[in-house]
């Protein structure tokens, strides 16, 4: 549409001016030389950068959301998997009684995961 007014405004100028060859010459490099951003382009522009850097930014904040939630979850299934391994080990050497207290202290439940290597 620009390109078309342009082309108008040059015709327009020449039929203005058929008799001003300089002055026909310095309207066609003026309108023809230079290529003027419309305030609607440069909108369009502005708004497509801002949606763009608005898409980025929520795709984001969700991929970290559900990478910690993954991250969690699978932490959560690996202690618990390691606690049930110990409460086996625990069962097969006859330390029952050791039992509630792994459920309940972090210190010892460390420390008797560190003996038998889990």
């Amino acid at each position: 549409m620009y390109t078309d007014l342009t082309k108008l405004i040059i015709k327009i100028a020449d039929y203005i001016f058929r008799e001003e060859d300089n002055v026909r010459k310095g309207i066609g490099d003026i309108m023809g030389g230079k290529v003027l951003e419309l305030e609607s382009e440069r909108l369009k522009a502005e708004g497509k950068a801002i949606g763009r850097a608005e898409g980025e930014a929520i795709g984001q904040a969700r991929g970290e959301v559900i990478g910690q939630a993954r991250g969690e979850a699978i932490g959560q299934i690996q202690g618990e998997a390691r606690l049930g391994s110990l409460i086996t080990r625990l069962i097969q050497d006859q330390r029952t009684e050791e039992i509630p207290i792994v459920s309940a202290d972090s210190k010892r439940r460390e420390q008797l995961y560190k003996e038998y290597g889990l």
